[in-house]
């Protein structure tokens, strides 16, 4: 798990969301608004920022008028706590196919953890 966290907040700009993209090259960002968890975005979350689709549809048509993070990110997210096996975080990353997940106790960002953590505490033999 990193528990050094980059966060965007829910007023954070698409102009400045997609630099952190350019200059991170993280899949994802947890959104913090007051210090607790409300939800994540993703670079395909941007990316339907600017793209309608081919299955047009009217809530992804609004979504062409974004301008904050708040307006495209996912407020329900998949996360695991501190204290869950690590098993749980790799049964959700392959039922969801997620890349990163985040760690949030009582709300609260501990950290994200990924695929590379995962695979990195495995035990072949």
């Amino acid at each position: 798990m990193t528990k050094d966290v980059i966060t965007v907040t829910p007023k954070t700009d698409l102009k400045d969301l997609k630099e952190m993209f350019e200059r991170y090259d993280f899949n994802g960002f947890p959104v913090v608004d007051g210090g607790r968890v409300v939800g994540v975005v993703t670079k395909l979350d941007l990316l339907k920022a600017f793209s309608a689709g081919l299955n047009v549809s009217l809530g992804r048509f609004m979504k062409l008028y974004s301008d904050e993070t708040a307006d495209i990110m996912h407020t329900a997210t998949i996360h695991v706590s501190s204290g869950d096996d690590i098993s749980k975080a790799a049964d959700y990353m392959v039922e969801f196919k997620l890349r990163s997940m985040p760690v949030i106790d009582g709300g609260e960002l501990k950290g994200i953890i990924s695929r590379k953590d995962i695979i990195g505490s495995l035990k072949l033999e």
